[in-house]
């Protein structure tokens, strides 16, 4: 029975991956047929995304073949979209964006081949959270600037972002301490001993590696990485603790940050300033962002088609306003079926949680997938100019290695949640699934 279950798991996932070779498939039928110059290798690109899909899929097969099969299959969608975007709005780095997500694809089958040693994670809580810090002291020591923001060091070429990395420490961190903490932090008072005490110091560790962290970001100038992170621990605490009121106390903590970082940064104060009147300055700050607009408003509800709009008069189209430049090319209902696509990931990666073995994964699962859609929902959200621009790239979408490869670990991560057996804490040794 747990073969067959397994070999129906892997098949469905096998029939959804014809979605992203299609995709990606009409997508650069379609750049051609409208006069798109191409890079030379774009065949090469083209069948390495394939290669990768499948074997990504083998990969699974082989080592989680009960891990749920609608998580990768999703990935890929949104890489096939990126892949295509980037030849798209930049053809010279088309090729370094397939080996990305090669790579990706081979981190999260890593991630993923954990299964039954997932739970030992949680060792790593304050770890976690010491390399975190030590990384982004480092990075502001040794780092990369570019645009005034130090978040990336040069490795053999390529720029890596570490405020990537440490988004994915610090769900480990997350993950391990509110799964043992949160029902503590979730009253006023806790017994030890068989006498109550103040609960408050629970939270000391929490505060602290947080402070630490959210206060090295803001001196680095990665404010979106701020508000992304401190969102994120909102919710974790909401879903720890049972308290919604929680959550009003981590959106007015936003909106302090918000207004701390327009007073202090002059960076954010002219985000806020274009995001409130871009028509102040149309041919100078607000330049992108009515770039941006006009995209949008361009594509319709069915789009131009793939190379028939002009989204490269976007500046960091193929970064910072990829949406926007999906948004052009396949309306309104390609637009939405990218949205679609982040609230299925959310949702099979909060089913997984629901279903998992003990509250550490339980926690790990749902982090992971709320901050894959945390980070969509702000970006989307500022290039259809509800809220100021953040910096934060599109999930498997926007160009960069750096995002690519740790949100595939991320689902990895929940694809071996999905496949894992009991811990020993449960009372039973793990079993393979």
């Amino acid at each position: 029975m747990s073969a067959r279950l397994g070999s129906a798991s892997r098949g469905a996932e096998l029939g959804l991956l014809i979605a992203p070779v299609a995709l990606v498939l009409l997508g650069w039928r379609s750049l051609e047929a409208s006069g798109v110059a191409l890079p030379s290798g774009t065949g090469r690109i083209v069948t390495q995304f394939l290669l990768t899909a499948f074997a990504g899929h083998a990969g699974l097969r082989v080592f989680t073949p009960h891990a749920a099969p609608v998580l990768y299959p999703v990935a890929m969608v949104l890489a096939a979209t990126g892949l295509i975007a980037t030849l798209r709005l930049a053809p010279s780095s088309a090729g370094d964006q397939a080996h990305w997500i090669s790579l990706g694809t081979a981190a999260m089958v890593t991630a993923a081949a954990l299964r039954d040693q997932v739970w030992r994670l949680r060792t790593a809580t304050y770890t976690s959270a010491a390399v975190a810090a030590a990384l982004l002291v480092l990075t502001g020591i040794a780092g990369t600037t570019i645009n005034g923001a130090r978040l990336w060091f040069s490795v053999g070429g390529q720029l890596v972002q570490t405020t990537e990395l440490i988004k994915l420490l610090v769900v480990v961190f997350l993950a391990g301490f509110l799964s043992r903490h949160g029902p503590a932090l979730g009253s006023w008072s806790t017994r030890l001993g068989g006498r109550r005490y103040s609960a408050l110091p629970v939270a000391a560790p929490l505060v602290l590696a947080l402070s630490f962290l959210l206060g090295t970001l803001a001196l680095l100038r990665d404010l979106g990485s701020v508000a992304l992170l401190l969102a994120l621990t909102t919710t974790g605490l909401v879903l720890a603790t049972g308290k919604a009121w929680l959550a009003a106390i981590g959106l007015g903590l936003l909106v302090v940050v918000g207004a701390a970082g327009y007073v202090t940064f002059d960076h954010v104060e002219e985000r806020v300033d274009v995001w409130l009147d871009p028509h102040a300055d149309p041919l100078g700050s607000g330049f992108q962002t009515l770039q941006s607009s006009y995209a949008i408003a361009a594509g319709g509800v069915t789009g131009e088609g793939w190379g028939r709009g002009s989204p490269q008069s976007i500046p960091a189209a193929s970064t910072d306003y990829v949406f926007s430049a999906v948004a052009e090319e396949l309306g309104l209902l390609g637009a939405a079926a990218v949205i679609a696509l982040y609230v299925t990931l959310a949702f099979g990666g909060l089913r997984v949680a629901l279903d998992a073995r003990d509250g550490f994964q339980r926690m790990l699962a749902a982090l992971a997938s709320l901050l894959i859609a945390s980070q969509a929902a702000i970006i989307i959200a500022g290039n259809l100019r509800l809220i100021p621009t953040t910096g934060i790239t599109l999930p498997f979408v926007s160009y960069g290695g750096s995002s690519l490869v740790v949100n595939f670990v991320l689902v990895g991560l929940v694809l071996a949640i999905s496949a894992a057996g009991p811990t020993p804490q449960d009372g039973a040794a793990p079993t393979r699934r």
